[in-house]
């Protein structure tokens, strides 16, 4: 896929780009010595093992392993080929990518994901339009009024307004020589029989923003109590409800500054609460909590308070999310509201500092688990063995001292003995580390070759070393074939640029494990010398030299064996020498 985009440009991008800059604007990142670190978006974890280095333009995760240039860390995060990545950076720096030299079918995703884009851009503004200047719009300003809703919370979010016709937008994108099938395909419209019509219609629009600022789908309320109450976009080229969060665009910087972020259910709760100065919030869309969801509020805020409805359905909602939360290791808190209310109707009735003091009173994701399954199974034997089962995944999944304390409390709480919790918890301990141990051994693939990836970290921190090394051909003798692949790239590019870049070097490899072992190895801050060099390759020709003894050694028993004495004297000559040159090192 690479060919189809020109080497200079590629290089051009990364020249142009800062990783900062790009992963900032997904993760929380953190000076810490001469690199930047923060919690893994990819996987879970409490201490931040992600770091970037701006000096090499990588990142490497040494938690969960992956790690690569700022290409890789968009396909990874947006679930994106490269491609797409390289055409994402291109546009936000203002370089432009020929596309002559794609294929057809590279060159037409390209474009249908950037029409997708300008055609939601547009939707948008006619939505917004028509409900603030058109007459087709006086009901949607009325229900917005009557919501409480301000024309500044409209204008930051900019609401709009889908008239009752069945083919108002079709008809407005049709002047705009915008083609039907990609409206169709952005999930604005529907296809019937002879024609389309709008999927949006006498409905408040909501759009919906990537972190980027781009409108990647919408959503839309009628008006009364018809059904249904919501309708979203569905899932698009540019859009996946369990990989977005309503106002996330919005939000990003304030959780951030307060390092806490509200979660709401619905478009009214979000907005009710953005008009209460309450700004750290995003929204779900019509989907329950996912993991990736939450590994995108991990980049932003270190807590996160689940304000859903103090019915049932909303309790359940909350319950569900729990576990992926502890699993991710981020805090999360319950804000359990009123009965009969909503976060809306909240905060509309008791203002800012009535919501504020409620949220001082939410609850752990483990206490609030307790008391839910308290009251849902109840203390009978068989109740308060299934209360056990259902908290002992949760409890297993915190670190020591919490896993003990919650432990000791829910034995308490359920008044039987202390070493029975235990013992269920530890059962689930032991399955999470047997399912670790063997995601470590899938990983553990280069955990040996040591001198061998000391050699490729001298040739990237200690670039003088190189002809030597090309000299000696000390990269034709590694065992490994990845790391020999490796530092032949390396090699290449110091022929050809005369320099070790490593942002370059990376984007030249293909496979994504390979690009991981990459920036794990380039990160090293380790100091090289000329001295420090010559020490690491005189270890690896003893290692050479003594892996040579050992093949030799064999086929002299299999010559012995045959009495093939030609042969013999030959092999006893060639382990000489090898002998002679290992004492000389």
């Amino acid at each position: 896929m690479k060919g189809f985009i020109p080497e200079d440009k590629i290089a051009e991008i990364l020249h142009a780009v800062s990783i900062i800059d790009v992963i900032s604007e997904y993760v929380s990142l953190k000076k810490v010595g001469r690199n930047h670190s923060a919690l893994c978006p990819f996987h879970s974890e409490k201490t931040p093992s992600f770091t970037v280095s701006e000096e090499k333009q990588i990142f490497h995760c040494f938690g969960c392993g992956f790690g690569g240039n700022v290409f890789s860390f968009l396909m990874r995060y947006h679930n994106i080929s490269f491609p797409e990545a390289v055409q994402d950076l291109a546009k936000r720096y203002g370089i432009v990518i020929p596309t002559k030299r794609m294929s057809p079918g590279e060159r037409r995703k390209f474009e249908e994901r950037e029409n997708i884009l300008k055609i939601n851009r547009l939707a948008s503004e006619y939505f917004y339009n028509i409900l603030l200047h058109a007459s087709e719009g006086q009901n949607g300003r009325e229900y917005l009024k009557k919501r409480g809703i301000s024309r500044e919370i409209i204008d930051r979010f900019t609401l709009g307004y889908a008239d009752g016709s069945w083919n108002s937008l079709v008809q407005f994108l049709s002047k705009k020589k915008t083609p039907l099938s990609l409206v169709e395909k952005a999930g604005l419209i529907v296809k019937k029989r002879g024609g389309y019509y709008d999927r949006f219609r006498e409905r408040i629009v909501f759009p919906i923003l990537d972190v980027c600022q781009n409108v990647i789908g919408f959503g839309g309320r009628v008006l009364d109590q018809s059904l249904p109450k919501y309708l979203n976009s569905p899932d698009t080229p540019v859009y996946n409800k369990s990989r977005s969060l309503y106002g996330i665009h919005s939000a990003k910087s304030f959780c951030r500054t307060t390092d806490s972020v509200f979660v709401a259910e619905g478009y009214f709760d979000f907005l009710a609460l953005n008009c209460h100065g309450i700004d750290n919030v995003v929204a779900t869309l019509g989907t329950a909590l996912t993991r990736e969801h939450i590994r995108i509020l991990k980049g932003y805020a270190g807590t996160a308070v689940l304000v859903f409805d103090s019915d049932e359905a909303g309790i359940k909602a909350a319950q569900r999310s729990l576990p992926l939360f502890t699993e991710e290791k981020m805090e999360v808190r319950i804000l359990v509201l009123p009965e009969g209310h909503d976060p809306d109707t909240f905060v509309f009735e008791y203002g800012r500092e009535g919501f504020v003091k409620l949220t001082e009173e939410s609850l752990g994701a483990i206490p609030f688990l307790m008391s839910y399954f308290i009251a849902k199974h109840g203390l009978s034997i068989e109740g308060k063995a299934r209360i056990i089962d259902d908290l002992k995944t949760s409890i297993s999944a915190l670190d020591g001292v919490k896993r003990s304390l919650y432990v000791k409390e829910l034995a308490e709480r359920l008044n039987i003995e202390e070493s029975v919790v235990l013992e269920q918890v530890r059962k689930a301990t032991s399955k999470d580390h047997k399912k670790k141990d063997a995601e470590d051994r899938k990983t553990g693939i280069f955990a040996d070759y040591k001198i061998e990836k000391g050699i490729l970290q001298m040739m990237v921190q200690f670039p003088p070393i190189v002809p030597y090394i090309t000299k000696e051909r000390i990269v034709e003798d590694f065992e490994n074939p990845v790391l020999k692949k490796i530092g032949q790239l390396i090699l290449q590019v110091f022929r050809d640029t005369g320099e070790v870049i490593v942002s370059d070097i990376i984007a030249r490899i293909d496979d994504h494990k390979h690009k991981s072992l990459m920036s794990s190895l380039f990160l090293d801050e380790q100091i090289w010398d000329r001295g420090k060099c010559f020490k690491r390759i005189d270890q690896f020709r003893r290692g050479v030299n003594k892996r040579r003894g050992k093949i030799l050694s064999q086929k002299i028993k299999e010559a012995q064996k045959a009495n093939d004495y030609n042969l013999l004297m030959s092999l006893v000559k060639e382990k000489n020498h090898e002998s002679r040159v290992s004492r000389d090192l």
